[in-house]
């Protein structure tokens, strides 16, 4: 749009409709890819993204990619054993969203991460302990050693 150097065509320009300024200027319309996909197509192009890594020896994104992630509508959540691969997470974060949104063709897709702590357990060292333990997760172990009278210290 030209600037105008007079008076007069400073006045006409200012009076000037709306749409005709439009008109001037090129119109960019934008295609936003939205096609729908099942929880099986985005494993089998997960599977592809994993390929790929594994073709280029990529161990620790293999193991943040070998994880169970979840998906809530479009939204994917890729679980995270630790703060120490987060870094890593990111550095391949935007390759897996472009590779995922192509390959689905939606790009309402979007990606994060999230660090689930592994539980631990209590460290069991003596017989007793690991009979106690057996006994809550087998309750039939019980039965058997009231029947035959074990004693697990001996």
């Amino acid at each position: 749009m030209a600037i105008p150097t007079d008076l007069n065509s400073l006045k006409a320009s200012m009076q000037k409709p709306e749409d005709e300024e439009k008109e001037d200027e090129p119109q960019v319309v934008g295609t936003v890819r939205d096609t729908e996909f099942t929880p099986e197509q985005l494993a089998e192009s997960w599977q592809q993204f994993v390929a790929k890594r594994q073709e280029l020896g990529l161990q620790q994104e293999l193991l943040i990619l070998k994880e169970p992630y979840s998906v809530e509508d479009k939204h994917i959540t890729v679980p995270i054993a630790n703060e120490a691969l987060e870094p890593t997470f990111e550095r391949f974060r935007a390759d897996l969203l472009l590779f995922l949104r192509d390959s689905l063709q939606n790009d309402h897709i979007s990606l994060s991460s999230e660090i689930r702590e592994i539980e631990k357990g209590k460290m069991l060292y003596t017989d007793r302990e690991k009979f106690e333990h057996l006994k809550k997760k087998y309750p039939a172990l019980k039965d058997l050693q009231e029947k035959l009278g074990l004693d697990p210290e001996f």
